[in-house]
């Protein structure tokens, strides 16, 4: 509970949601460098494969990589590389050497899987995944590929959907974007959660018992912990499908509590008070403990008995999935992974 927040306002519209603060440029490593890094401290790899004569290569590098929005938010999440393809040293990495016989460094071309094409911004995530992406991109193009794999999204959802969802986060900004969906894939974002304090969820609860759904959020960057970008587009996309927001209007008695409220919450068989202007309340760090995340979706039953914790990103398919199996309680008498193969059919 001795972990301060800093006083720095989210204005969740996207000129602030990649935010340096200061004019930072990318701290670009070698291969060598950036292992020995991440065995102390695991994270993503973000690996720019150019050339010397690529043009495009060399825009990218002058425009997007020199954004210090885009530089910053490079160096507090991945181990970025920036690796010519056709250098004629040899390159260790994962424990085997790796030289160029003539075309390309037999490096680039195992990690472009062949398809020399430059540039081309290669992923490899926390489990290991490799994934090339080619061509020059705008700073508004590599956003939501940035936030995919710095926050894991890429373990619980689709490239494609979480970037469509990123967009209708931003629609002012990707107007071009969305206009040219189909109208049958627009997203409906009309739907409203009918948000509740906890004053009114336990009265409605005690006149008629349902599950919880608790959304603990915050409006500021808590000191020390990254940024939940892909829970705020969580927030913006997945929570205004109207058929996820119906579902929990009429399934459970929706709570939406702030992180450092100065409110004293009788709740869950204990009370509790604020602790002070810029601090976690004390709920919140009963729920959280040391792993402050937001937002974060906690779920309990009709008896008010924690069932579950969600941080971040789910698409839309998925996490309505997750509320029938909390909402019919079918975590009683299977798992969650034998309830999805059966009730996804998207």
């Amino acid at each position: 509970m001795k972990i301060k927040f800093l006083s720095l306002i989210i204005a969740l519209f996207y000129p602030l949601i990649i935010n340096a603060q200061q004019n930072n440029s990318i701290k670009w490593l070698t291969f060598e460098e950036a292992e020995k890094l991440d065995s102390a401290e695991h994270r993503p790899f973000l690996i720019d494969v150019y050339t010397d004569w690529c043009g495009w290569c060399k825009r990218m590098s002058a425009t997007t990589f020199a954004n210090p929005n885009i530089a910053n938010y490079i160096n507090k999440n991945f181990y970025p590389i920036k690796f010519d393809a056709e250098t004629s040293d040899t390159i260790i990495y994962g424990g085997k050497e790796y030289i160029n016989e003539g075309k390309a460094n037999n490096l680039a071309i195992k990690l472009l899987n062949g398809r020399l094409s430059y540039p081309t911004i290669v992923y490899i995530d926390r489990d290991s995944n490799v994934a090339p992406i080619p061509g020059y991109m705008e700073p508004k193009d590599i956003e939501p590929l940035l936030v995919y794999f710095a926050e894991d999204v890429s373990r619980n959802a689709s490239l494609e959907k979480f970037s469509t969802d990123f967009m209708y986060s931003f629609a002012d900004n990707y107007k071009d974007e969305i206009s040219k969906i189909k109208e049958e894939e627009k997203h409906d974002t009309t739907g409203k959660i009918e948000w509740l304090n906890f004053d009114e969820a336990f009265e409605k609860y005690d006149k008629n018992p349902k599950p919880l759904l608790l959304n603990v959020w915050i409006d500021f960057i808590p000191e020390g912990v990254t940024n939940s970008i892909s829970g705020n587009i969580f927030e913006r996309s997945v929570l205004k499908d109207s058929t996820i927001t119906n579902y929990i209007n009429k399934n459970f008695y929706p709570i939406k509590f702030y992180a450092a409220s100065q409110d004293t919450i009788k709740a869950f068989g204990g009370s509790f008070v604020g602790s002070g202007i810029g601090m976690p309340h004390q709920l919140t760090g009963a729920l959280m403990g040391n792993n402050f995340i937001f937002p974060s979706m906690f779920f309990f039953n009709n008896k008010k008995e924690f069932l579950t914790r969600l941080n971040g990103y789910f698409q839309s398919n998925v996490y309505e999935i997750i509320l029938k199996f909390y909402a019919e309680e079918a975590y009683k008498t299977q798992s969650f992974q034998d309830y999805y193969l059966k009730n996804n059919k998207k």
